[in-house]
This record gives structure tokens, C-alpha cells and sequence, in this order.
């Protein structure tokens, strides 16, 4: 009987643990610097919803956080650092800001663009962090 209780209990305080766990999804956007993580390693399935991965250009004036860190070497990190770097008037700025290295840059250039608004884009939706 003793050991039945025990395996009762067991149950008891492992289950809710395994429902937390599943409950767990992938933030949503937000904004354009939260998602994803600086540790977060985009999944294919992640990629293939951006606009890199459908062979559209990527804006570096209004593109998402996670938009650009679809991009090949770019990774979230550099993501940021985009969009921290912003505005950009031609995508050779993003060289001359020093925010991605020449090899990286060498390798998306062709699905690079600067047509977006030239001041600091805001996500639809979002609203402008107080400075």
C-alpha cells in the first residue's frame, strides 16, 4: 500500500511539470527586437516563413528581427545590430557602419534592399519605446 502511495504521488507532482512543458510555444513578434533570442537558433520551419526563404528581397529599413536573422550568417545577434543601425539610405551602409563583416555581407547582398522609410521603423501594430 505504502509503495502504491508513493508511486500516487509521484504522478501527482510529475504531470503538472510535463503540462507546463508543453504548454511552451514560440514568443510571437512583439516587437522587432525581442523574438528571436540572441541564443535562439531558428529552426527551417522558422526560416521558411520569411521572405529570404520565398526569394524576396530583405528591406534593411523595415524588416523583422526575425526576417533578417533568416538571412544566411546573419543570425540574430547581427539581426539586432541591424536594426539598431538603423536608417540605412543604401545597403552599402550596413558596411560602412561596420555591422556586418564583408563575408556576410558578400553572401546576401543580392537580397539586400533600402527602399523602407529612412527613419527608425516601428512594427505594425507597435508603438515606439519613449527615449
Amino acid at each position: 500500500m505504502k509503495s502504491i502511495s508513493a508511486v500516487f504521488v509521484g504522478i501527482i507532482l510529475f504531470v503538472p511539470l510535463t503540462f507546463a512543458q508543453d504548454q511552451q510555444s514560440t514568443p510571437p513578434l512583439g516587437t522587432q527586437s525581442t523574438y528571436p533570442a540572441a541564443t535562439h537558433k531558428m529552426s527551417s520551419k522558422e526560416k521558411k516563413d520569411t521572405a529570404a526563404a520565398k526569394g524576396q528581397p530583405v528591406d534593411l529599413n523595415i524588416a523583422t528581427k526575425k526576417e533578417l536573422a533568416a538571412l544566411p550568417g546573419v543570425g540574430p545577434d547581427y539581426a539586432q545590430n541591424i536594426i539598431d543601425g538603423r536608417p540605412f539610405s543604401k545597403k552599402e551602409d550596413i558596411l560602412k557602419k561596420k555591422i556586418l563583416p564583408q563575408a556576410t555581407y558578400d553572401k546576401i547582398q543580392d537580397r539586400l534592399t533600402a527602399n523602407g522609410p529612412k527613419k527608425n521603423a516601428v512594427p505594425e501594430g507597435g508603438k515606439q519605446s519613449p527615449n
